[in-house]
């Protein structure tokens, strides 16, 4: 006789599929398959052109895309819709949230789920329609990162007057995550740094730290690099303006000190989305190249001498960062590439300034054997802290406590 499985709810901006290139889907899918044993479980997501071919490429059993209310329903007038969203304090789109307070989000599925959960911070304004109807359900968020922090960066970064505007949006983020938080059970981060601006935001509310699973335990990365590597490596969604800025700025600020010094040094810029802005930047650097979308980037990190984090916005851990330790990878970062991960004795270099961090890479390039040891060493704390089977029992040991 077999028991079925209680149901979780997962309220998601995106569905995950089997090589899904950003991040946060491939963090999803980890997070599904660590709780497939515990829970049958229902995503459910917004209905767009993203998600209507993630949905028909997804391995998940349950899958449901909420079709929403209003002008902006099935993702149509997607600007405006994602202009309004940001205006609502960076909430998911208005066309979701309108199905909610009318009563019309797959009340069937909520209603018999142990658990809902809402993926991304931007889900969590939808906790607040779903406690009303269901009462001592518990909720629980995965805050992939903090919004208000990714706002509040960008206007440090920006003069005015983008720099009022995000502030503006700073301020209604803020607003609008105390709110929502306020009415999770807890809120998943991936870092102490995470649980601290949660705190701040949302004093009271539960934190849980759970680090993601990155690393599997099988996972055979290369342990050697020509002793003649030349290669400087970046990979990321070049869509996303927080990697765009960084690109823009290592390209302006340090890479023609790099090529200087060290004149057959390769730049590469691995990832897709890249606006032709970016593109053109790079075509006119020396010795700069962009791959656009790769299936795999295990090539492009086997040939790195180095990898370069310069991120100065954005929030959350940046798993770029986390995937260069585990492959034993040396880093050179800034202090936001970095936070919530490690200290800085794992990393060749944290540097704020053009001229450090130029000569960081310089250093790493001329003269690799210390960085590579301080990778290596790295790599074997990277692969303890990010392992699956940890991740697996800490998610799991959260979820048994929410759902007594």
């Amino acid at each position: 006789m077999t028991t079925e499985k209680p149901r979780l709810a997962s309220l998601t901006k995106y569905i995950p599929y089997p090589g899904i290139a950003h991040a946060g889907g491939q963090y999803l899918r980890a997070h599904y398959r660590a709780l497939a044993d515990r829970y049958a479980i229902t995503a459910l997501a917004p209905e767009n052109a993203v998600n209507r071919a993630a949905a028909a490429a997804s391995d998940l059993d349950d899958v449901r895309l909420l079709a929403g209310e209003g002008v902006f329903r099935r993702g149509r007038w997607k600007v405006l819709g994602d202009l309004e969203a940001a205006w609502a304090g960076s909430a998911i789109n208005r066309h979701v949230r309108l199905a909610a307070r009318r009563g019309d989000l797959e009340w069937d599925v909520l209603s018999s789920a142990s658990v809902v959960e809402f993926q991304w911070s931007e889900s969590f304004a939808l906790a607040g329609a779903v406690k009303a109807r269901l009462g001592a359900t518990p909720l629980v968020g995965i805050a992939h990162d903090v919004i208000t922090q990714r706002w509040e960066r960008a206007a440090d970064a920006s003069a005015w007057p983008l720099r009022i505007a995000y502030a503006a949006a700073a301020r209604r983020s803020r607003s609008r995550e105390a709110r929502d938080m306020s009415h999770l059970s807890t809120v998943i981060v991936f870092s102490e740094k995470d649980a601290e601006m949660v705190r701040r935001i949302a004093p009271g509310t539960r934190t849980d730290i759970v680090a993601p699973g990155l690393w599997d335990g099988d996972t055979k990365y290369r342990q050697e690099r020509p002793a003649d590597a030349r290669t400087v490596l970046f990979t990321g969604a070049l869509g996303r303006p927080d990697n765009e800025s960084a690109v823009l700025w290592f390209l302006s600020e340090a890479w023609p000190s790099i090529r200087h010094r060290v004149p057959d040094a390769e730049f590469v810029v691995a990832g897709g989305g890249a606006r032709p802005r970016l593109l053109r930047a790079i075509e006119k650097a020396p010795g700069a190249r962009a791959t656009g979308f790769v299936d795999s980037l295990d090539p492009y990190y086997d040939d790195a001498a180095v990898f370069v984090v310069p991120l100065f916005t954005g929030a959350g851990v940046k798993f770029k960062t986390i995937d260069a330790l585990l492959r034993g990878v040396p880093i050179v970062s800034t202090p936001v590439g970095v936070e919530g991960i490690a200290a800085a004795e794992q990393y060749c270099r944290v540097e704020q300034e053009a001229a450090g961090f130029a000569a960081a890479v310089v250093a790493q390039l001329l003269s690799a054997d210390t960085g590579l040891k301080v990778a290596e060493r790295a790599a074997v704390w990277a692969r303890s802290a990010y392992n699956v089977r940890t991740f697996a029992d800490r998610l799991n040991e959260v979820y048994s406590d929410v759902d007594r």
